[in-house]
């Protein structure tokens, strides 16, 4: 008799997160332990909140960008990518347009 394993992943969740630094409380998006599940973060240099709330940009962080959304997809293999900010909206469709998961 062969015993089945399942191969099935636990699911896990990818943040893209602000260039800022922060004693996150418990229960905050950028507190590891809110979650029940694997959590990986990854910080986009440059990526001020200053810059996430104006909607805009700059050439290098939307290469830092992409580059942490590919991290995230591909070397940590989340199953969706979220991000640490609200105004982080502005670019959900720059960013469903360099993965292929979902972007909440």
């Amino acid at each position: 008799m062969q015993i089945m394993k399942n191969t099935k992943l636990a699911p896990s969740l990818g943040i893209i997160r602000l260039d800022y630094d922060y004693p996150a409380a418990p229960g905050d998006i950028d507190h590891p332990g809110s979650f029940e599940y694997d959590v990986y973060y990854r910080v986009v240099p440059g990526f001020t909140f200053e810059m996430c709330q104006s909607g805009k940009m700059t050439e290098v962080v939307e290469k830092n960008f992409i580059k942490a959304l590919k991290y995230l997809q591909y070397e940590k293999k989340v199953n969706a990518i979220t991000g640490d900010c609200g105004f982080m909206m502005f670019f959900q469709d720059f960013a469903r347009k360099h993965t292929t998961i979902p972007i909440l």
